[in-house]
């Protein structure tokens, strides 16, 4: 890490902090990689807008080093652990987190849960089954109570900071989540500007204004801008569709382009020996569900949705299937699954005793996504990228379950 540390003040020597006269407070140091990414791009900020990074950190966070071989003489923002301030704050936030708490006990609607005019039950909600690595919320418990507490707690924490210093907005790397998520919604609730920069290898920055921005998937396309993208390519189109499908399929795109299109699996490029090996009647139609991994945040991503969850999207689809006999069900374990646990479900069991017109490809035996343009005839998502990559590289149709990034293109029931 000091070799880093050297080498990194070295690089960012060449370039010089403007001096404005507002600030743009960065969300707490968590893994280097985002650490560095937060850097980058509050310079980019500070170049394009002039305006001074400032750090929030944890006093439990020690590396300032790390954190000034960027910006060697940036503001560092250290919550004192024992404050007065701090504690009557997270009194405040647990006597606010009670009284709220038997509207969510006895509605069971915890989707509804708001503070200060602004809305954090899908935060609250997501959080819990990330927090407890679980697929779904089976009952209203204590956890909920606690989570409540601190997103009211973190709110009220950056407000707080917000309100005393001469802050244009924050910079923040996810809208999900405690961390990222309150803070991202707290700025927009006082009129701040937020820095949103998504991604990781390749990433992105937005600029979001105003707090019913803060719902809206990432980078979400608008059929307008769509229409635009289209215009201005012209007859280049297909050869830029080409670059990008091959781009993805690489691996290049993103990770879970790299699991999906990896090599190790297995490749149809017919339906015939597809449905052979899976014992599949030829004569019926494959309905691909591709699953999603149940505790990676499923309500911050939509405006609306069908099911409670992913996990009750799943079983309700299941159980439809059971009795659907007409097609073949084929249920894709998603490619990044082991990186999301789930303690409360295991999904080899549900398909025990299934039907034979029911398959489960699991995430040992997994088939490349592109088998799907020979053997597929319609897929079903929530919010995957499948709803999309088929109906481009095949022309299959794709039934999606809520709001997503691709809604209102014209290609998706």
């Amino acid at each position: 890490m000091n070799e880093f540390i050297k080498q990194n003040r070295e690089f960012w020597s060449q370039f010089k902090i403007k001096n404005g006269d507002k600030k743009l407070l960065i969300e707490e140091p968590g893994r280097v990689m985002i650490v560095h990414l937060n850097a980058i791009f509050a310079m980019i900020i500070n170049q394009a807008r002039g305006y001074v990074p400032v750090w929030l950190c944890e006093d439990k966070f020690k590396d300032f080093k790390l954190l000034r071989s960027y910006f060697p003489d940036i503001e560092i923002i250290v919550f004192a652990k024992n404050s007065l301030v701090r504690k009557l704050r997270k009194l405040y936030a647990i006597i606010t987190a009670i009284t709220k708490f038997p509207k969510i006990y006895f509605t069971k609607n915890i989707l509804e849960f708001c503070y200060d005019k602004v809305k954090y039950g899908d935060i609250l909600y997501d959080s819990y089954l990330h927090e407890n690595r679980v697929a779904t919320i089976k009952k209203i418990d204590y956890k909920l109570l606690k989570l409540s507490a601190i997103c009211i707690f973190r709110h009220l924490t950056i407000k707080g900071v917000l309100k005393r210093g001469d802050y244009a907005g924050v910079l923040v790397s996810h809208m999900v989540g405690i961390e990222s998520g309150v803070m991202l919604r707290t700025a927009l609730r006082y009129g701040y500007e937020v820095y949103l920069r998504t991604g990781h290898h390749v990433s992105r920055l937005q600029r979001l204004k105003g707090i019913e921005e803060a719902y809206d998937y990432p980078t979400k396309a608008t059929p307008t801008e769509i229409d635009g993208i289209i215009a201005q390519l012209g007859s280049k189109l297909e050869e830029k569709f080409s670059e990008t499908l091959q781009k993805e399929v690489s691996g290049r795109g993103n990770p879970n382009s790299l699991r999906a299109f990896s090599g190790e699996n297995r490749h149809y490029s017919d339906r015939e020996s597809f449905n052979k090996k899976y014992k599949l009647d030829p004569n019926k139609k494959n309905v691909f569900v591709m699953l999603h991994v149940f505790n990676d945040h499923p309500h911050s991503h939509f405006h609306w949705m069908l099911f409670r969850d992913y996990y009750d999207w799943f079983v309700q689809t299941l159980n439809f299937a059971k009795k659907n006999n007409r097609v073949n069900w084929i249920f894709k374990q998603h490619p990044s699954v082991r990186n999301y646990v789930t303690k409360d479900v295991c999904i080899d069991n549900l398909f025990s005793n299934c039907p034979d017109h029911i398959v489960y490809i699991n995430e040992d035996n997994q088939i490349d996504t592109r088998s799907l343009v020979c053997c597929a005839d319609l897929v079903v998502t929530c919010l995957g990228s499948s709803g999309f990559e088929l109906p481009a590289m095949g022309a299959i149709p794709s039934l999606v379950a809520g709001d997503n990034p691709y809604t209102d293109l014209g290609f998706t029931v």
